[in-house]
């Protein structure tokens, strides 16, 4: 078959309802497997870091190990089923989690129910189900697109993914937000939960619908994709030919041990960055770092019809002008995104990242994708020691407070409700642990909490609605009291000072090299587990392929979550010494796969 592919317009558009909606319900899929990060970030300390650590590593350990199952069954059974398991089973997990959610903090004990258990446990189901998602992808696209036209497709599947970080981290975030508004007074961490489970439930009656495992399952005739199962039928082959033919490549062995240090750095910055943020920089809500805010939604608006328009434009003119007009259209888009806080910030490094990744690899190396996944590994190496430079450990002075908080910036806090203070954590911690009036509840002085149950701790004394704070303001040193944020405590509840400190740098340097190597990660990912293993699994096997480099991507997953969850308990200045190892690995196997692309017959 020649290099230009050529499909009839009718064939596109069906292809296009094929892909479309199956690509939101995986990026629905991530909305509901990210969904922890956020609510560990606003259950504080209920959900410590290595509680964190070991529940998403469970997860990412059984998700992995899915995959060896899963791959073969929907190499046999069709993609269309996997997305249906996948869609149904994970509303299913996430509406448990957030029933657990909602009892436990209900319960007037969240500390006393078991949730690193309990979690860890449906957390777990949870996964399992998620696996069914990236194989069924590229189960159900390795029939529909040439092998000439998969690097448009990494360019997809890497949209797909930043998408679904998109309504992991920002969408859930501002879903909280508008609960805890709405419901003032109720703790409402449930609903990262919740919402996931009932926008995937209806997805799954969507994909029922549209979704077909081939173009003859849609009226529309199959055709040779020039892959490693190019002219055989479509027989499915045995499960242990499948096993053989895959473990007996090379190449294919090669990019699972690349993508196992994919998923040791991906993860690594993805989920503890926004740790980092909150824990360490105090940084507000609406900066755009953390949560971020599309508080000019008109601005907003002209940016998509900006796009809209330029888009709309290129689809009329010659080929010529029309890229320039689909790259003004894209960076329209995308402007908005880098408000909307850390998923935008994903959203945006992962489109360019996936899109790039994928153009420049049909484009200049013939569907190689080896050297511009390599480009992209480099790119990492230089961000994640540059991280070790930008990390900004914060002193004890204000940067920025509200007015209400009693600081000003400048201020410099010496002493917090009688604890000497050194760095910012010293003041997050002496502000958690200021005895407050606790309602309906005791005051557990161990835990820093108020909780319900026997507890030798006895009943809190009331803190008077003041904390008392000796400070250095303007040259003098100054004995105040701050208003306290939360006098009166239900259980679970934990009180947070209004104020961010002083970094000794801008926290954009670290904010850009985060932002530069998710960029390369997701483009690698996209690259590899999305399009390199459709090339060299054919289309038998190409659900098995993306099983088992994606099961190792998410090995590399369970061994950051729980070796970061130890570490950064520590000192966080191990998080990005962690990652640069896995980075410098990644980049040598590469190298040894710089010429490949697929044969016929597998091999």
């Amino acid at each position: 078959m020649s290099d230009l592919i050529s499909h009839t317009r009718a064939f596109k558009l069906r292809r296009f309802a094929n892909w479309f909606p199956m690509g939101l319900t995986y990026a629905l899929l991530y909305m509901g497997r990210y969904n922890l990060t956020v609510a560990k970030n606003e259950l504080g300390d209920l959900l410590t870091k290595e509680d964190f650590g070991l529940i998403f590593g469970a997860g990412t350990a059984v998700y992995a190990i899915s995959f060896l199952i899963n791959g073969p069954l929907i190499d046999r059974i069709g993609g269309r089923k996997g997305i249906l398991f996948a869609a149904c089973g994970t509303a299913l997990a996430n509406a448990a989690l957030a029933g657990y959610l909602a009892w436990l903090l209900a319960s007037g004990d969240p500390g006393g129910g078991h949730i690193v258990v309990v979690f860890s446990l449906l957390y777990a189901v949870n996964m399992y189900f998620q696996s069914f998602g990236a194989v069924s992808i590229v189960k159900v696209n390795a029939h529909w697109f040439h092998l000439r036209e998969r690097g448009g497709f990494s360019g997809i599947f890497g949209t797909m993914i930043a998408s679904g970080i998109f309504l992991a981290f920002t969408v859930n975030s501002w879903l909280l937000d508008f609960a805890t508004a709405s419901f003032q007074g109720a703790q409402v961490q449930w609903v990262v939960f919740a919402v996931p489970s009932i926008l995937l439930a209806a997805f799954g009656v969507i994909e029922f619908f549209l979704l077909r495992d081939k173009p003859s399952d849609a009226g529309h005739p199959n055709f040779d994709t020039g892959d490693a199962s190019s002219g055989e039928d479509d027989k499915p082959l045995p499960t242990l030919e499948v096993f053989k033919r895959l473990l007996t490549n090379p190449i294919i062995l090669t990019v699972a041990a690349i993508e196992f240090c994919t998923g040791v750095v991906r993860q690594g910055v993805m989920h503890w960055f926004p740790i980092y943020a909150t824990e360490v920089w105090a940084l507000p809500k609406a900066h755009p770092l953390q949560v971020g805010s599309w508080e000019h939604l008109w601005l907003v608006a002209v940016c998509f019809a900006v796009a809209g328009i330029s888009w709309l434009l290129a689809s009329r003119v010659k080929a010529g002008r029309r890229g320039l007009l689909v790259v003004l259209g894209a960076l329209a888009f995308l402007a908005p995104f880098l408000q909307a806080g850390w998923g935008g910030l994903l959203f945006v490094a992962g489109v360019i990242g996936a899109n790039t990744a994928g153009w420049i690899s049909d484009l200049f190396f013939q569907s190689r994708r080896g050297p511009t996944a390599a480009v992209l590994y480099g790119l990492m190496i230089v961000c994640a020691v540059g991280m070790t430079f930008a990390l900004a450990k914060p002193s004890n002075e204000v940067a920025s407070a509200k007015e209400k908080s009693g600081l000003e910036p400048g201020d410099k806090i010496l002493e917090l409700a009688g604890e000497p203070i050194k760095g910012w954590a010293d003041v997050r911690l002496a502000v958690k642990c200021f005895a407050p009036a606790c309602a309906e509840s005791r005051w557990n002085a161990a835990e820093c909490v108020c909780a319900t149950g026997e507890l030798g701790g006895g009943p809190a004394v009331a803190s008077g609605g003041a904390i008392p704070a000796r400070i250095e303001r303007g040259g003098r040193e100054l004995r105040i009291d701050l208003p306290d944020p939360m006098p009166v405590q239900r259980a679970g509840e934990m009180r947070k000072l209004a104020a961010s400190p002083l970094l000794p740098i801008s926290p954009y340097w670290l904010g850009l090299a985060v932002f530069l190597l998710s960029l390369g990660v997701i483009g690698t990912h996209g690259l590899l587990s999305g399009t390199l293993t459709m090339d060299f699994g054919g289309r038998k096997a190409a659900a098995t392929a993306v099983g088992l480099v994606d099961g190792c991507v998410y090995l590399g997953t369970a061994v950051q979550s729980v070796s970061l969850g130890f570490l950064t308990t520590k000192d966080w200045s191990y998080w990005p010494i962690f990652l640069i190892p896995f980075s410098v690995i990644g980049f040598v196997l590469l190298l040894r796969i710089w010429k490949v692309v697929p044969s016929k017959g597998g091999h």
